[in-house]
């Protein structure tokens, strides 16, 4: 393959990128058992350990004595070991790397210029890597595939579930670095997924489908029961319970702009998902999901929603 280089050949590029540190994730952490006193005034050790940020002391997560903590700096050693393993094309590759809920939630994600398809609409789609971490019990140590879309700058939702092919729970049977390894023999899924796009692009999709998507991505159960009792899309967006989604809102005004580019398709209405999945931000702090971390949340029920699309168990 020609985009491929010999093995260890990134070596000079990967060490540029670990001279840049840890980004966000530049902070140590420290796990100790979790004590508690009685109303008596004894001091009593707990069958839990807490994990904790050593510069701000902030409380990271509460876990049984077999969780293993799996330290974000760790986490992002792993991923450039295995980058400049895979003999992947490294120019110009970009990482970015961000941490969510006080430090408790990070991921890193690679994007890959030399390794790049062309889209519909003879736009590019560049191979991507992501992987996530937290120390609250809310991901595995898991990592994933996908591609970044060149002009709407979408990060692009592979349709295999790449993350059940690698991902390990926090137990002390977690071996980061096989793990990681995994990923390599998936990063072949770039050319599969960019055919199907093209498929997608001359496949139409009626209104109705489109609806009941974008309201299953937004997990508006409410309006998913309207449908059923046989309401139209105009009466459910006249029910301020539905239009009130701002999840929902933001993809209808998302899929009005793709449908006029790319018309009444399964790309457009893939491109909306996409589009909300990367570019989505709530200003509602009332559950602490904090951007990076809605991102991922995102990301993963757009890779679930897109399963019922045509040719999805093709890839």
């Amino acid at each position: 393959m020609e985009n491929v280089t010999a093995m260890f050949g990134n070596h000079d590029k990967v060490n540029a990128l670990r001279l840049n540190g840890y980004g966000e994730a530049e902070f140590d952490i420290k796990t100790v058992p979790l004590r508690y006193m009685t109303d008596y005034g004894t001091t009593i050790n707990s069958t839990k350990n807490i994990t904790y940020r050593t510069d701000t002391s902030e409380e990271l997560g509460v876990h049984g004595q077999n969780y293993k903590v799996v330290d974000h700096k760790r986490m992002i050693d792993t991923t450039r070991s295995i980058i400049e393993r895979s003999g992947l094309k490294m120019n110009n590759v970009k990482e970015n790397i961000r941490v969510g809920s006080r430090g408790s939630m990070c991921y890193i994600q690679h994007t890959f210029p030399d390794h790049t398809v062309t889209t519909p609409q003879n736009d590019t789609a560049s191979l991507q890597m992501l992987h996530i971490n937290s120390h609250n019990g809310i991901w595995s140590y898991q990592g994933s595939a996908g591609a970044l879309q060149s002009a709407c700058l979408n990060s692009q939702v592979f349709l295999k579930d790449t993350v059940s092919a690698y991902k390990s729970r926090h137990t002390h049977n977690l071996d980061v670095d096989k793990g990681a390894s995994l990923l390599v023999e998936v990063l072949g899924m770039l050319e599969d997924n960019k055919n199907i796009w093209c498929e997608w692009s001359g496949m139409e999709v009626d209104r109705m489908e489109v609806f009941k998507t974008i309201a299953n991505a937004a997990n508006s159960k409410f309006t998913l029961g309207k449908l059923k009792e046989g309401l139209t899309i105009e009466e459910c967006l006249e029910l301020p319970t539905c239009y009130n989604n701002r999840h929902l809102a933001f993809m209808i005004n998302e899929w009005a702009t793709y449908r006029k580019l790319m018309g009444s398709t399964y790309w457009a209405l893939y491109n909306t998902l996409t589009h909300w999945s990367t570019h989505y931000s709530s200003s509602n702090r009332k559950n602490n999901i904090d951007t990076n971390t809605q991102f991922i949340k995102n990301t993963e029920t757009v890779r679930s929603v897109i399963q019922k699309f045509p040719l999805a168990k093709a890839a």
